[in-house]
């Protein structure tokens, strides 16, 4: 008789107060063993060596030894809506090894967390390889875990046979980059992936050369990739930069925390802003060597950027002024109408250090944060027209003379659309006056509109007769010739 064998036999007449003497498990067991989804208790397991009242939505475990984990796992292997199980702290490995091997007939977890284990051995992986072949498993999240170099080779072996993994989070686990390289191609399997954070590691360039490869695959969807406090520097960003210019599916990048790369490598990926394949919403590089020349190439490639809502640059101490200042001028360039216009609409916020960047800036700091909610509005075309009003307070019409008489409809429609946006608080756009104002500049400006239109009509109507005179001219010619 083999073990699972011997808990079926024992299943119906086993009491749950013989099994653990502590009273939550044997609330836990009762849930488990009955097998019911009617509320969120019964969704999730937490088991760890203490108990937690934190989170009442944890059914959290206390283990006592093999023999209570064992039921566990058998009552675990045989429930159908559990979708979540957490390990946390280290728990003896012979403890958990009847609890594994329970766990390995379940079907209905998706989720699986480990918080502060000991995987440097990577044993667990392979006692769990038949409960990874059996489920979907969506989502691995392991946090301040030990995990070595054959813990994360084996990692690798096990996401290979995962079936559909959407999320894998390797937070300040210290994996160095060999391991790294291992864990990121096994990725490829998964066409499904939307998030990836390898927060606190060892990433170097050879893991950025397989992040590379793996964004390269045309089936990787990869949304969110956090690579905050690695060790990557100027070779690694020479790496990713290319496949993010061409890669759309990522929205949030982490590259915090890099000292490493220098000016050049930081103006380097500020270049993935300015391609038009670009849908990254948020920026985050915070603690960074960041300086007054790559802060500009942010604010150079961030123009024509309809995409990047959120640029974060907490304690970083290289921009001065000048580059803060460039943050700000691409917010709203004044120097004309049209460059008002195409200036950036999309970024809504652009966090520093506020002492040290737009405190200090006093009227161009309260500037930033005006222009910075201005663009929370959804309809970018109005934010434009708000910009125009506020920073060009008498609109120059000889620049649109070019489009003759078209212009004055078109100007009048445009202060008509204007009346009726909310403008911001405080402020009186005083339209009417504006708009009189524009129509009698067009008016004062009609004689010369009206001569240089005339004259470009003469010159049209002398080029067509002279075309008629040379028509006529080679017909006569012909005529004599054939005489």
């Amino acid at each position: 008789m083999n073990t699972i064998q011997m808990y079926d036999a024992q299943a119906d007449t086993i009491k749950i107060e013989d099994i653990t003497t502590d009273d939550t498990n044997r609330v836990i067991l009762h849930r488990i063993k009955r097998n019911s989804g009617d509320d969120d208790y019964n969704h999730v397991l937490h088991i760890q060596n203490h108990h937690d009242d934190y989170d009442k939505h944890c059914i959290d475990y206390v283990p006592e030894g093999a023999k209570d984990m064992g039921w566990l796992g058998y009552f675990v292997g045989k429930n159908n809506h559990l979708k979540e199980l957490e390990l946390f702290n280290n728990i003896d490995i012979d403890v958990l090894e009847p609890f594994i091997r329970g766990l390995n007939n379940n079907k209905s977890i998706c989720k699986f967390n480990f918080y502060y284990i000991d995987l440097s051995g990577g044993q667990i992986f392979t006692m769990m390889g038949q409960f990874f072949k059996n489920n979907s498993i969506g989502v691995i999240y392991m946090e301040e875990c030990v995990i070595g170099v054959e813990g994360a080779r084996l990692l690798a072996l096990a996401i290979g046979s995962f079936n559909s993994l959407t999320e894998l989070s390797l937070i300040h686990a210290n994996i160095a980059d060999e391991g790294l390289v291992n864990i990121i191609t096994s990725l490829s399997m998964h066409p499904n992936m939307k998030s990836l954070d390898l927060d606190g590691n060892q990433l170097q360039t050879n893991g950025c050369k397989a992040l590379s490869t793996l964004l390269k695959c045309s089936c990787t969807k990869v949304e969110k990739l956090d690579l905050r406090s690695n060790e990557i520097n100027d070779e690694g960003i020479d790496a990713l930069v290319p496949v993010f210019k061409n890669y759309n599916n990522l929205q949030k990048l982490w590259l915090d925390n890099h000292i490493s790369v220098t000016s050049r490598g930081w103006q380097k990926l500020a270049s993935i802003l300015a391609s038009p394949n670009s849908k990254l919403k948020e920026l985050h590089m915070s603690n960074s060597s960041i300086d007054d020349e790559a802060a500009a190439a942010f604010a150079s490639s961030l123009v024509n950027n309809s995409s990047l809502s959120r640029l974060e640059l907490y304690g970083i101490q290289l921009i001065t002024e000048k580059g803060w200042g460039a943050l700000s001028g691409l917010l709203c360039d004044t120097s004309s109408v049209k460059s008002t216009f195409l200036s950036n609409h999309t970024l809504q916020n652009v966090v520093g250090k506020p002492k040290d960047a737009f405190r200090r800036l006093d009227s161009l700091g309260t500037v930033h944060q005006c222009l910075l909610s201005l663009n929370r509005r959804y309809i970018k075309k109005e934010v434009a027209m708000i910009k125009i009003i506020q920073h060009h307070n008498d609109i120059n019409m000889m620049p649109f003379f070019e489009w003759e008489f078209k212009v004055l409809p078109l100007m009048i429609g445009w202060f008509e659309r204007a009346s009726t946006i909310e403008m911001p608080k405080d402020y009186e756009a005083n339209i009417g006056p504006r708009k009189l104002s524009s129509i009698y500049q067009f008016v004062r400006g009609m004689p010369d509109l009206y001569v240089e239109t005339r004259l470009r009509q003469e010159l049209e109507e002398i080029k067509a007769a002279r075309l008629q005179m040379e028509e006529r001219e080679r017909g006569i010619l012909e005529r004599l010739g054939r005489k």
